[in-house]
């Protein structure tokens, strides 16, 4: 027997309770279609939960809600407009509103805020439910559907956000505070363990892929901050700077643990890494065990102390880049800490302290998902759109709604067509479910009470279906075309010929959204994976062959959303491991490039070497025979600016850090093994005052 959570039953409670009161409002106020009402309360509750498991956090409803408020506005007036000006053309009806659809969804499928493109998603198939709504009942109603449409949705979200915030509200802000705390505490502690030992690389792409998902974690509930609570609305800078840095940190950690295992090769790399850990050890602990805790004085690591006459600069070189990587994460962690605290005295003087200016944020776009995407819901819509109106099908408008309302909501699935086949039964279960309540249930009751209980026991079976992934598209969909079928107006009229041809337009348009997704395949998750792959190698390329210099929160930022949408996609730990490698490698050209003025008259001849890798990053990336000539030019220069006396031992750092990266890059690996035998000889071979 399954055991329904307690959770679960109290959301059920509450999406009655809701939908109860939005069908009393909705019949007392003598309102279009009742129906519409209760949909925009199952809507805003149940489509959350398919994605969180269970309750949502209050925040959510809040956004959503209000996006689907804007959106049905928006929506309600472009379907009036079509009405107005292609009512009486059908041909110029289905080019414009097929068109809208597909700017709707190719902004859909670019926008990365969740509620502005939620927005844009209500606002293409609610204008095409609204305008076919018309076209089915009489284009003399538009006005009248229109208005319906916004005001029972507004009134369906009204009554959802008022029982969600009345009874037993979960506050997902409320959990930022942990959800930082972990993200430090677990950075704090792969910080140690790199310092402390050799970890094999499977063990840190692991480890960096927790801690990315803790990062994930943090910045989903960031965003509930500006709709949940004022008790943390003057942090909200502060925590899209952290946003930011927290980027920042996760690279910064996969640094460091590349140019710890660079010192250790020194024959004194331990001893210098010594030094580092008398100094670094005791904040980090601190923050590993109590993030929360009180932050002490901003720690800076104090400068080697050393004799350049004895001691090698292949040595000096790499303990002061593990200095400045280790600097950058205890920077970073600090930060952090002290943001942390400050969330648990948001009265206190610390908090205007804390950094508030926002970093600058730029992402990836799949402009060749969102272009196909639009183009296919276009051509179906248009197909469809011409067999209504050729055959005369009255209820067909049904199925044009329906065709216009999932592929709109499941564009972003990785799999589309396997969602709408479960939306297919809750399809055929809601059109018969919907038939015995209307022709055998509500023609033998009378008065209120028993018309809810009617409608409440199908809510409650759907609602208490959502939470669980096996189930939970059948009971959304039980839910949406339910909705659209039952006519529950004051005056109801019996017409079982009326609701068979309505909930057989409603499979045959869920059976067209089906056969979209599957006769136009988008690309598969690991094509769109390679392509992501490649951008990031071109993004390489561009940084080394352009002369302007980019931002580099600017570059970050791209970067880790290119990396968020790997790890939605399923990408593999050796692709998501070539893609940190990557980043790492980009931020070290970057540094280069930006310290060009200290580099004096080998400026030219470095740029002109940086330019010609990324000319050979073309077609050979994965060329382990390319990487290896990388490797040993790089070498070439470090060695090389060993002798410039006024260079800086950090400039000659990040060469010796790019080389070191070069060695380790993508397609490397698979010949270390042979190169294994070679290394020591080649090595052995340098005058060890000048290796790398």
């Amino acid at each position: 027997m399954i055991r329904i959570p307690a959770d679960h039953w109290l959301l059920a409670l509450r999406t009655v309770l809701a939908v109860w009161l939005a069908l009393f409002l909705s019949l007392r106020l003598d309102l279009y279609q009742p129906a519409w009402a209760m949909m925009a309360v199952m809507i805003v509750t149940l489509q959350p939960v398919m994605f969180t498991g269970g309750t949502p956090p209050i925040g959510i409803i809040i956004g959503r809600g209000l996006a689907r408020l804007f959106g049905t506005l928006f929506g309600s007036i472009v379907g009036l407009v079509l009405i107005v000006l292609f009512g009486q053309q059908p041909m110029l009806y289905l080019l414009f509103s097929g068109g809208w659809l597909a700017f709707c969804l190719y902004w859909v499928m670019l926008e990365q805020d969740e509620y502005l493109g939620y927005v844009m998603m209500l606002s293409g198939y609610t204008s095409t439910l609204v305008s076919l709504t018309a076209i089915g009942t009489g284009v003399e109603d538009i006005w009248s559907v229109a208005q319906g449409r916004f005001s029972e949705t507004a009134l369906g979200i009204g009554c959802a956000l008022v029982v969600h915030v009345a009874i037993a509200p979960r506050f997902g802000s409320r959990a930022l505070p942990g959800a930082l705390s972990e993200f430090l505490s677990k950075a704090a502690t792969e910080t140690l363990a790199a310092m402390e030992t050799v970890r094999p690389r499977e063990t840190r792409d692991a480890r960096l892929k927790a801690l990315l998902q803790h990062h994930q974690q943090f910045e989903q509930l960031r965003g509930l901050t500006r709709l949940e609570t004022r008790r943390l609305s003057h942090f909200i800078p502060a925590l899209d700077r952290f946003a930011s840095d927290s980027l920042a940190l996760l690279t910064a950690v996969r640094e460091l643990e590349t140019a710890l295992d660079y010192l250790r090769e020194c024959d004194d790399g331990e001893h210098w890494l010594r030094q580092l850990k008398r100094q670094a050890t005791p904040l980090l602990q601190a923050i590993e065990a109590a993030p929360d805790g009180s932050p002490g004085e901003h720690l800076q690591l104090a400068d080697f102390v050393w004799d350049e006459d004895e001691v090698e600069p292949r040595s000096r070189t790499r303990a002061e880049l593990v200095r400045q990587r280790l600097g950058e994460v205890l920077g970073l962690l600090q930060h952090g800490h002290h943001l942390r605290n400050a969330l648990d005295d948001p009265a206190s003087s610390k908090v205007k302290t804390l950094p508030r200016s926002r970093r600058s944020r730029t992402t990836h776009n799949e402009h060749f998902v969102a272009r196909y995407n639009a183009f296919r819901l276009f051509i179906s819509v248009e197909l469809l759109g011409l067999f209504w109106i050729h055959s005369g099908w009255h209820s067909g408008y049904l199925a044009m709604m329906l065709l216009g309302v999932f592929t709109m909501l499941f564009a972003k699935a990785p799999d589309p067509a396997a969602v709408v086949y479960q939306f297919l039964w809750g399809t055929i279960a809601a059109v018969i479910l919907g038939g015995i309540l209307l022709f055998l249930v509500l023609p033998v009751i009378n008065g209120f009470p028993l018309l809810a209980i009617a409608i409440g026991i199908p809510v409650a079976i759907g609602t208490l279906m959502t939470p669980h992934l096996r189930w939970s598209l059948i009971g959304m969909a039980g839910a949406i075309v339910m909705m659209t079928l039952l006519n529950l107006h004051s005056t109801y009229t019996f017409s079982p010929a009326s609701y068979v041809n309505g909930g057989l337009a409603s499979i045959i348009g869920t059976l067209a959204s089906m056969v979209t997704f599957s006769l136009l395949r988008q690309r598969s998750p690991a094509e769109r994976i390679e392509t992501l792959m490649n951008a990031y190698w071109r993004g390489l390329r561009r940084l080394m062959q352009d002369r302007a210099l980019p931002n580099r929160a600017r570059l970050e930022s791209r970067l880790y959303d290119r990396l968020g949408r790997l790890v939605a996609l399923g990408g593999t730990d050796k692709a998501l491991r070539e893609a940190v490698d990557l980043h790492a490698m980009a931020l070290c050209v970057w540094r280069i490039r930006r310290l060009r003025d200290d580099i004096g008259p080998r400026h030219n001849d470095i740029e002109t070497w940086l330019a010609t890798i990324g000319s050979r990053l073309a077609t050979h990336h994965h060329d382990p025979k390319m990487w290896q000539t990388l490797t040993d030019q790089a070498q070439g220069w470090v060695s090389r600016l060993y002798h410039e006396a006024h260079l800086p031992i950090a400039t000659i750092g990040e060469f010796a850090m790019l080389r070191q990266l070069m060695r380790n890059a993508p397609g490397i690996e698979l010949e270390s093994s042979n190169q294994a035998e070679r290394q020591p000889s080649s090595t052995t071979a340098e005058n060890p005052k000048h290796a790398g």
